[in-house]
C-alpha cells in the first residue's frame, strides 16, 4: 500500500467514524431497549462467570424478552465491560458497536481493492458512510449491525479464499458463523450465500487439496457447535420466536399461497422504490424522513454495476454482489419486510455503486478520472456531513409520534436526567414508572440504576390503580407516568392528584411525562365495586361451531373475537378487556357430550375451573391449577365423567395478574 492509499485509507475512516461517534448520545433519540439489553445480559454474564441466569455455561443464545434472539454481540459487550468496567452508559455501548461495525467499510475496502483491483476502492468507504439506513442504524447497538459488518468481513474473507490463498476458507467460515450468531436474520443471509457460493463454485471447492476439504469441515464442524448444542436446550425456540413475529409460515393457509406471499415480501426486499424512495413500510425510528434507506443519487451506478456483474457472472469474485444482493431479503420474507431486518443489503449496493462508478470513470481520460474521482469522493463525503448536521440538529422533530408505536422516547430523560434525583431526594421514596411507553422498560431499569436505587422502582401503568384498589401512599409513592395515563388518571375522578412535581418535555416542548403523587378518593370502594359488577356482565354471541349454531357468552375483549377461538389457528387469539377471571360460556340449543376440554392459551399460569350443566338442570363443577407453564401452552382436562351438557363455562383465572388483567385465548376444543 502506497503513502496515498495509507492516507486514503486512514481519511476515509476518519471520517466514517467522525459521523458515527459526533453526539452520539443525542440521535437517535431514542435509547431502544434492544440496545440496554445487551449490555445488561453481558454484565450478568460476566458476574456469572460466563454463566446464563439458567447457569449454562458459556450459552450460545440469550433471551430477549420473549425471543431467543441475541447471541455474539453479547459477548462483544462482555469484552467490552472486561476492558473498560462495569459502569455502562449510552455512549459506550453504542461506541462499542460502531468500532465493531468498522469491519463493514474494512472488508468493502478489500473487497474493491484485491478482488477487483479498484484503484477507487477507498470510495467503498464514504459510500456507505453516506447510506441513510447504515448511518441511522450504525450509531445504535442493535445487533442487526454487529451481523452487517460481520457478514462484509464473510465476502472479503471468500473473495480471498478464492482468488489468493485457499487456506482463508478457515476465515471464511468463521466469519460465516460470525453473522449467523449476530442476528436471527444473519441465518439466512448466511444460509442462502453458502448455498450459492458453495453451488456456482462447486468446481473449485472439490479441486482444493483434501487437507483444505478436511480444514474446512473441521472448521465448519465448529461453527455448528453452539448451534446444535442450543437446538438440544431448546428445541422449539425457533418455532416460538416465528411465533412472536406472527409469521404467515406458522398459519393454517395452504401451501401456495404461502410460498406466493413469501415470493411477494421477497420482490418487495429486492425493489428499488423500496429502497431509494421514502416509504412508510418501516417504523419511524428506523428512517429518515423524506428519504429513501439508500441515496437516490447513487442508484444509476448500483445499476451499471448490477448489469456489469450480470455480464462477468463467469467471473467468480463478480458473483459475490449478486449472492449479498439475493441473500439480503431472505429471512425478511419469512415475517414481512423490514430495514433492520434487511440491512446487509447495505454491502452489495455499495459494491455495486462502486464499480458502476469506477466503470464510468474509467471511460474518461486520465485527467478527467482523477477530477471526477476526486468530485465523486467529495460528494459522498459532503452527503455524510449533511446527514451527521440534519440529525443531530433536526432529528428529534422528523417525527412527533414520542410513544410505543413511534420513537420511544425517554429512556436517557427518564433514567438518566430525572430517577437518580428523585431517589435521592428523599430516602424514603418509591418510584412507580410507566411501562406504557417502550417494549421493555425493564431493561433500562437493569442498565441505568444501581441495585439500591432498583429497590425502589416499581414498573407500573396507572391502570393497575384505576381498576382495584392498592396500597397508595401519598407521602412515599411518586408517580412518573405518560401525558396520556396522566389525563386518564384525571378524568377517572377515582383519584386526588397533586400538582405536578416535575414535567418531563418531548423535543417538541409538549408534555411528556409527569412526575406526580396520588391518593384515592373517599367513595373509591364504591366506584371500583360497580366497576367489577360490570366487568364480569357478559356479551353474547351467536357462533356457528362444527356446523352447529349456539350462543357464546363471554367476556369482553379488546383485541380478537369469539370466532378466533374457534378457526383452527393457534395463531388468532382473543384478549380479555378487564376481567380476570376470563369467562367462555357455550350454551348448547342441542345438548352435547363433553368428555373434556382443551385449551390453548397465551403464556402465564393458571387456575380453569370448568362448569357444566345438564339437561336437567344440576351443575358440576371442576377446578384444575396449571403452573409452570411452557410459552403459549396447551392444556387438556378430561371430566372425571362424560356429562351431557347444554351449557359449558369456562373460567380462566390468570396467576399473579390480578384484576383487570388481559387474559389470551388462542384455541378452545371440546370432545
Amino acid at each position: 500500500m502506497t503513502r496515498g492509499e495509507l492516507f486514503l485509507l486512514l481519511a476515509s475512516l476518519a471520517l466514517y467514524l467522525y459521523t458515527r461517534l459526533a453526539n452520539l448520545t443525542a440521535f437517535p433519540i431514542y435509547f431502544f431497549c434492544d440496545e440496554a439489553i445487551h449490555g445488561v445480559l453481558a454484565r450478568d454474564l460476566v458476574a456469572n462467570g460466563f454463566r446464563d441466569n439458567n447457569g449454562v455455561l458459556l450459552p450460545p443464545y440469550f433471551r430477549n424478552a420473549e425471543k431467543w434472539s441475541l447471541s455474539l454481540s453479547v459477548y462483544l459487550h462482555a469484552l467490552g465491560i472486561i476492558l473498560f468496567g462495569f459502569d455502562q452508559s449510552v455512549w459506550q455501548t453504542r461506541a462499542t458497536s460502531v468500532f465493531a461495525s468498522l469491519l463493514a467499510p474494512l472488508g468493502i475496502a478489500a473487497l474493491l481493492r484485491f478482488g477487483y483491483h479498484d484503484r477507487r476502492w477507498w470510495l467503498g468507504i464514504l459510500v456507505l458512510g453516506a447510506m441513510p439506513a447504515w448511518f441511522i442504524h450504525a450509531r445504535t447497538a442493535f445487533e442487526t449491525v454487529l451481523m452487517v459488518a460481520c457478514y462484509a468481513g464473510f465476502l472479503a474473507a471468500y473473495m480471498a479464499y478464492r482468488t489468493y490463498d485457499d487456506r482463508w476458507i478457515v476465515a471464511t467460515i468463521l466469519l460465516g458463523a460470525a453473522t449467523f450468531y449476530s442476528y436471527a436474520n444473519g441465518q439466512g443471509v448466511i444460509l442462502v450465500s453458502g448455498v450459492l457460493l458453495f453451488l456456482s463454485d462447486i468446481r473449485y471447492h472439490l479441486s482444493r487439496p483434501p487437507q483444505r476439504l478436511w480444514l474446512a469441515l473441521g472448521a465448519l464442524a465448529l461453527a455448528l457447535v453452539p448451534l446444535i448444542r442450543f437446538r438440544w436446550l431448546h428445541p422449539d425456540a425457533t418455532v416460538e420466536h416465528l411465533r412472536t413475529l406472527n409469521s404467515y409460515w406458522l398459519k393454517p393457509l395452504p401451501l401456495t399461497e404461502k410460498i406466493e406471499q413469501f415470493i411477494t415480501i421477497y420482490a418487495q426486499g429486492l425493489d428499488p422504490r423500496y429502497w431509494f424512495w421514502p416509504n412508510t413500510i418501516d417504523l419511524d425510528r428506523h428512517r429518515f424522513p423524506d428519504s429513501g434507506h439508500l441515496p437516490l443519487f447513487l442508484l444509476p451506478f448500483v445499476l451499471i454495476g448490477f448489469a456489469i456483474c450480470v455480464w462477468r457472472w463467469r467471473e467468480s469474485i463478480y458473483r459475490l454482489p449478486i449472492v449479498a444482493l439475493l441473500a439480503a431479503p431472505f429471512s425478511s420474507a419469512l415475517v414481512g419486510i423490514a430495514v433492520t431486518r434487511t440491512l446487509a443489503m447495505v454491502i452489495p449496493a455499495t459494491l455495486l455503486a462502486v464499480i458502476g462508478a469506477s466503470f464510468l470513470i474509467e471511460r474518461l481520460t486520465l485527467r478527467w478520472q482523477r477530477l471526477v474521482t476526486l468530485l465523486f469522493g467529495l460528494t459522498v463525503a459532503f452527503s455524510s456531513l449533511v446527514m451527521l448536521r440534519t440529525a443531530v440538529l433536526g432529528g428529534s422533530l422528523w417525527f412527533r409520534d414520542y410513544g410505543l408505536y413511534g420513537m420511544q422516547y425517554g429512556a436517557q430523560q427518564l433514567f438518566v436526567e430525572t430517577i437518580p434525583d428523585l431517589l435521592a431526594r428523599d430516602s424514603q421514596t418509591i418510584l412507580r414508572v410507566s411501562t406504557a411507553w417502550a417494549n421493555n422498560p425493564n431493561s433500562f431499569v437493569d442498565f441505568f440504576l444501581t441495585p439500591a436505587q432498583r429497590r425502589r422502582i416499581e414498573l407500573i401503568t396507572i391502570d393497575a390503580y384505576l381498576y382495584q384498589r392498592r396500597d397508595l401512599n401519598q407521602q412515599r409513592d411518586l408517580f412518573i407516568m405518560t401525558a396520556a395515563e396522566y389525563e386518564r388518571a384525571q378524568q377517572s375522578g377515582k383519584f386526588i392528584i397533586t400538582p405536578p412535581e416535575q414535567i418531563i418535555p418531548y423535543p417538541d416542548g409538549r408534555p411528556g411525562f409527569y412526575v406526580v403523587r396520588l391518593a384515592y378518593v373517599a367513595d373509591i370502594d364504591e366506584i371500583l365495586s360497580a366497576e367489577r359488577a360490570a366487568r364480569a356482565a357478559l356479551v353474547e354471541e351467536p357462533l356457528v361451531v362444527g356446523g352447529q349454531e349456539l350462543i357464546v357468552a363471554h367476556s369482553r375483549f379488546d383485541i380478537g373475537g369469539i370466532a378466533d377461538l374457534f378457526d383452527s389457528d393457534p395463531n388468532t387469539l382473543a384478549r380479555g378487556l378487564e376481567a380476570n377471571p376470563l369467562v367462555i360460556e357455550l350454551r348448547f340449543p342441542n345438548p352435547q357430550p363433553i368428555n373434556g376440554i382443551e385449551l390453548t392459551l397465551g403464556t402465564m399460569d393458571l387456575d380453569l375451573t370448568v362448569t357444566v350443566t345438564t339437561p336437567d338442570g344440576e351443575t358440576h363443577a371442576f377446578r384444575q391449577p396449571y403452573r409452570g407453564m411452557p410459552p403459549d401452552p396447551t392444556v387438556t382436562f378430561d371430566l372425571p365423567q362424560p356429562l351431557l351438557a347444554t351449557t359449558l363455562r369456562l373460567d380462566i383465572f390468570q396467576q399473579g395478574a390480578g384484576e383487570p388483567a388481559h387474559v389470551h385465548v388462542r384455541e378452545v376444543r371440546w370432545r
